[in-house]
């Protein structure tokens, strides 16, 4: 049995591989294309290529569950069209054993997968996005709020070397205006924000006070480990720092629902992957005729498609209509795997 093993993996390890190379490829010239036009603004190709480059990591791990259905489908239609598949089931070698071998070859992708999205597409990630803002001139976040008591701040945006572009805060009492405060920059240093570059206009009484000021120090429980959290989107994010900043949000008050979500969808990719192989087994073993390789590719990548769009769509339906968003990634991969069930039994 252990020969069966390696020979079917060795042949989804290999489709795998070249689905994967073929997809990445496609969104990397992509990619390459969109910042094409920042040559022309002052940014070396060098610089260009090593944003792409530092990408890769992220892009991987994306890609990896669309790479691992449509490698299995082409990996065991291989085997199928050539009636190995059939070979083995003759020589009494159970429909369950075969789906298991499938399943501990799949499973190589899946920590890899893991690894990529938890410990290297986060550094890498944020590492590309400051080389863009630097070869761009821009700031390397947009604007976000914050909330501390009675205060509601918002920044305009972060810069790679962690300085607070644009900081308003608006103060309210009993949810009366109490005071605006605008400061050009906010600098971290020796454990407390500055404000720099103040103005700032007050009720007092009856009477508008405005009055500016070059630097006050500002007490506020950011943090600049979280300023790395903010200046990426969720889904780039680590489960560390997802579940971190939403916690921070809670306490905040503010809607903590997009790191929610992305925490999720995170912690859920190993299942869906192996739910989407699961479903891949289930058309191979379901399919009465000989079908080509461009349809399964065509299958596969309709597949994962709708896989895809579907927890798309569920997810904000969460925030909507207040179900947990745990069943709004997990839906998606229930249907899979009943559907799989359903197919294998008929095949079985």
């Amino acid at each position: 049995m252990r020969l069966l093993d390696i020979y079917i993996a060795k042949h989804i390890w290999a489709a795998v591989a070249v689905v994967l190379l073929v997809i990445l490829s496609l969104d990397l010239m992509t990619a390459l294309g969109s910042e094409l036009d920042a040559l022309g603004q002052g940014a070396s190709f060098k610089q260009v290529l090593t944003y792409i480059a530092l990408t890769v990591p992220r892009r991987v791990y994306e890609f990896m569950p669309l790479a691992v259905l449509v490698g299995c489908l082409v990996g065991l239609g291989i085997l199928a069209n050539n009636s190995e598949l059939t070979v083995m089931r003759a020589a009494g070698i159970s429909l369950r054993r075969i789906v298991w071998s499938v399943m501990q070859s799949v499973a190589l992708f899946v920590v890899t997968a893991a690894i990529l999205g938890e410990y290297v597409a986060p550094v890498s990630q944020k590492m590309a996005e400051i080389e863009q803002a630097e070869y761009k001139g821009a700031a390397s976040t947009k604007g976000f709020w914050l909330r501390e008591e009675d205060d509601y701040i918002f920044v305009r945006s972060v810069m790679s070397d962690g300085v607070l572009q644009g900081v308003s805060r608006y103060r309210f009492d009993d949810n009366n205006w109490k005071q605006t405060l605008v400061a050009d920059k906010g600098v971290y240093k020796d454990q407390q924000w500055t404000l720099q570059h103040i103005r700032q206009v007050s009720l007092e009484g009856q009477n508008i006070v405005e009055k500016e000021q070059e630097k006050i120090p500002w007490s506020v429980s950011l943090k600049p480990n979280l300023l790395s959290i903010l200046s990426m989107d969720p889904k780039h994010l680590a489960v560390e720092d997802l579940m971190q900043y939403s916690q921070y949000l809670d306490q905040s008050g503010l809607d903590s629902a997009p790191y929610e979500l992305a925490f999720w969808k995170k912690m859920l990719q190993p299942l869906a992957t192996l739910a989407l192989v699961f479903l891949a087994i289930s058309f191979i073993f379901g399919s009465t005729r000989s079908v080509t390789l461009g349809q399964r590719v065509l299958v596969g990548v309709l597949v994962g498609l709708a896989f895809n769009y579907a927890q798309e769509v569920l997810a904000p339906a969460s925030s909507v209509f207040g179900f947990t968003p745990l069943l709004a990634y997990l839906l998606p991969i229930l249907v899979c795997i009943v559907g799989g069930a359903w197919m294998l039994r008929k095949a079985g």
